[in-house]
This record gives structure tokens, sequence and C-alpha cells, in this order.
């Protein structure tokens, strides 16, 4: 397709664009602009020749030099549309990858250039941690394995690209029931229960704004969670919540003023169908944050480390780790050893005299005795 495009001193210049089709969605390539019609349309001609080159399998797929990564992303995005995932990997091209690579040809993005945008992203006005870069160069990696798949380049530059070291750090967390209480009392009403719940069962937000009052069985004190915002938990898989005392009469209370909302924490707007939608996570971000602060807590405290909060508290209370790993729904209890196990200072209190053994008494030293001459 070419599209006239007119600058602002008059100048005619010819937009040439491709069509394609990838897995059943049209989408349009940038081939170039031009300015006479007859190059727009030898260049359109060129591509066309190029690509069914490339579809018979007469030249490598590196060929389709006109791709950008910005269409290769679009394709990409659509094509996992359905993942929990999407809108934070849309979110890191949109920040990070974008500005630089948008318009640059798919076959063109190198190990040196990825390099030189880490390098950027390090030394901004305000520095990207090395852990959330690691995190967006393994979406990246996962973009160009889908165009690997696709036929729109041969490698993947960022499996050549080590992970970059990332210091271990403490969680914060809320160590006490005093702390917890604390925290509680300075909430607004309508966050207090989501808190205390959050604190709890060790659910996630996206977890708990999504629960239902069916998946609540007070009776046999256990929520069953198996839903999220795009359908499933972040683990995605049903997993079975125990209700703990301080939680089931929060529950119990909840249920008895719910009215008709089928959500336990609906928000103001229904769907299509009239239905009610989960409360807005934004609408909870800011009064915790002020909450926070009223505390006088760490103010580095966020809304995700009340789950750091249930893990500890749990621990700290001789709570089995195996079923702490049930709980928070980790595929393994190594992973949970791995993030929890050292969380409490006082975690192997009751196990420092478990390997006893006694140094032997250190000899007495023996000394000559030096006997002087008889006179």
């Amino acid at each position: 397709m070419i599209k006239e495009h007119e600058l602002e001193d008059g100048t005619i210049r010819y937009q040439v664009y491709a069509r394609s089709r990838v897995r059943d969605q049209r989408s349009r390539v940038y081939v170039g602009t031009f300015g006479t019609r007859r190059e727009a349309e030898d260049a359109d001609a060129d591509h066309r020749a190029t690509q069914r080159q490339i579809k018979a399998g007469d030249l490598p797929p590196a060929m389709d030099s006109k791709r950008t990564l910005g269409d290769a992303l679009d394709a990409w995005l659509r094509a996992i549309k359905d993942q929990r995932s999407h809108d934070e990997y849309e979110s890191r091209m949109k920040l990070y990858v974008r500005p630089t690579f948008d318009s640059t040809p798919l076959v063109k993005i190198t190990k040196p250039k990825l390099i030189d945008l880490r390098t950027s992203l390090k030394e901004r006005e305000e520095p990207i941690g090395n852990a959330t870069i690691n995190t967006l160069f393994a979406s990246l990696s996962g973009a160009f394995s889908y165009f690997i798949e696709q036929g729109w380049c041969s490698d993947n530059p960022i499996k050549f690209i080590k992970t970059l070291e990332v210091a271990e750090r403490p969680f914060v967390w809320l160590q006490s029931a005093g702390d917890v209480q604390k925290l509680l009392s300075v909430c607004n009403d309508n966050i207090r229960t989501l808190v205390a719940v959050l604190v709890g069962t060790g659910m996630r937000l996206d977890e708990a704004l999504h629960l239902m009052w069916v998946d609540v069985d007070l009776q046999h004190r256990v929520i069953h969670v198996h839903r999220g915002r795009r359908g499933a938990p972040k683990s995605g898989r049903l997993r079975h919540v125990p209700i703990f005392d301080s939680v089931l009469t929060i529950l119990r209370e909840m249920k008895l003023a719910k009215g008709s909302n089928t959500l336990l924490w609906p928000g103001a707007k229904l769907d299509k169908f009239k239905e009610q939608l989960p409360r807005n996570k934004t609408s909870v971000f800011r009064p915790f944050k002020a909450a926070v602060l009223r505390a006088g807590v760490d103010k580095k405290l966020r809304l995700h480390d009340l789950r750091h909060t249930f893990a500890g508290l749990f621990l700290a209370s001789g709570g089995d780790i195996f079923k702490l790993s049930k709980i928070l729904g980790h595929s393994s209890v190594a992973i949970t050893q791995q993030v929890y196990a050292h969380l409490h200072p006082d975690a192997f209190a009751e196990d420092y005299s478990r390997v006893a053994f006694a140094m032997p008494e250190q000899a007495g030293t023996l000394l000559k005795l030096q006997t002087s001459p008889r006179s």
C-alpha cells in the first residue's frame, strides 16, 4: 500500500506499507518513504518479491529487513493478549524499549545495541535497578523467541547477554502482631478489612480483589483461590487457603453486611452484563501508603509486603514451611525456603542446642623444672 504524505513545505512523500497476516491478525509493515511514486512502486514490488522468496525458503528470514521491532512487538503482544502478564509486558516495552528501538529493523537489533540500552537505563537520572533490567530483558527474550518462531529473524540476541548481579535485600515486613494492629488502627474503613485479610491469608492483592463470596467457605474454614484479573491467579492453579481465627471473625462480620454484593471488595463500576467489577488497585494504593505513614512503621512497606508479613509471622510462630508453601501457592517448597526461610531473626532459636557436643578440656601445660647443682 502506498500512502501520500504532504510535508509542511508542500512537498509530497510516498510511504510504502506492506500487508501481512500473523495468526489471523492483519498488520502493516513499514517499508520506507520515497520522493516519487515510481520509487515507491519499485520498493513495494521489491518487498513483495523478497517476501515470496522468504516464504518459499529461497531466502533466509533475516532478509525481512524492513520489519521494525515496534511492528514485531505489536504482533507479539496481540498473540499473548490473553496471558495475565500481557499488560506488564506491554508497559515494560513502552517505557524502556520502544523509545529507542521502535522504528529499528528487527534484524538490526544486536547484542552491542542491547548492551548500550542496558547501560543507558542504568545511567538515567533515575536509574533502573538491576532486578528490573533483568526482568525487562527476560521479557524481551520471550518476544524474540516468538519472532524466531514466526521466521522474522534467525537469532535471539538476548541469550548472549549475561544477567546483572542483584544484591539480596531483606524484605520489609511487619515483624509483630503489635505492628499489624498499629497499621490496622489507622487504616481507612474502606481498606481496613482488605489489609487485615491480606495479612491473615498471604493472598496477593489481585487474588483478594477478585475474591467472590462463593469462594469463601466459612463452615469448613477455607478460601478457594482461583480467580485473578486475567481469569486465573499468578500460579495458574487452584489452591486452598485456610481461614485462621483472626480472619474468621472479620469474614463473618463482612458476610453479615455484604447485602447483594458478589465480590468481597466490589468496585464502583459494572461490566456490560451489569455484573460487579472488582475494586481498582489504585483506590487501594494511596490510602494504604497514607496509613503506613500514619502508623509510623517502615515507610517502604508495600501492599505486597503484607504477603511477606503473613509468611514471616507464620514461620516465627512455629508454622511448617511445607504448609506455608501450599498456602502461598508456590510451585515447590524450594521456592518458599529460598524466599522466606530466613525472614525472622529468631527462626532457628529453638534449634541452637540441637547439634550439641563439648570440646575436650585442654590438657595442662607441662613445664620442665630446672634443678640447681648441689653445692
